[in-house]
């Protein structure tokens, strides 16, 4: 059965807080739900996933899956599996090359983890004939990482360093769709890949 997402907006991880309270989370609770939340994955798949299990292997109640995630599960599944760019220190060198060298970095070095890996694979392979649950699952990483080269694209347009007018989605999508095919081909490796992702997006982007 799919999985419905009950609020079309994931709270923002990196506060750690209860949506209803502002208290912040309990450090040791919140583990527990991501641990819990990737051995079902493993054990049961996507779509078999329920908050009911997700409470239960990890020994809370609901009540704190709809305090800390609204009772989405979607949400839950994306911190537990995928990067957290809301996190990422915004690259700001005053230079756009640069400032690409140092996202590709971040994206390369959270991509290349083994667990975010195994994640991005099984979202992707249990949703993507789903293009609804693909959306759901969707929003905890690619819309933060498209947000951050957007505003690299619009600084580095702002000092007149590139031509006006690059879509940052599209880039976005880009970038992290081929460090992931490189990650899992393990080729050309992760100097190689920045090199050659950086030649790329400036050789789109040079006036």
């Amino acid at each position: 059965m799919p999985i419905k997402s009950k609020s079309p907006k994931p709270l923002n991880p990196s506060r750690k807080k209860d949506a209803s309270s502002g208290r912040r989370r309990d450090s040791t609770k919140h583990q527990a739900i991501l641990q819990a939340t990737r051995e079902l994955l493993d054990d049961k798949g996507y779509r078999a996933l329920s908050l009911k299990s997700i409470a239960s292997r990890s020994k809370v109640s609901r009540n704190v899956l709809y305090n800390w995630w609204n009772g989405d599960i979607n949400s839950i599944v994306e911190e537990s599996l995928l990067p957290d760019v809301s996190a990422w220190p915004m690259p700001d060198n005053g230079n756009f090359r640069q400032d690409i060298e140092q996202f590709l970095s971040l994206t390369i070095d959270a991509i290349h983890k083994p667990n975010v890996l195994k994640g991005i694979l099984i979202l992707a392979s249990e949703v993507a004939n789903d293009k609804n649950q693909l959306t759901q699952t969707s929003r905890y990483f690619r819309a933060p990482y498209a947000r951050m080269v957007a505003r690299i694209i619009k600084n580095a347009e702002r000092r007149d360093e590139i031509t006006k007018g690059l879509e940052s989605k599209v880039i976005a999508q880009m970038l992290s769709g081929s460090v992931m095919q490189f990650a899992i081909s393990k080729n050309p490796g992760r100097r190689k890949t920045k090199m050659v992702l950086c030649q790329f997006v400036m050789k789109i982007a040079a006036k």
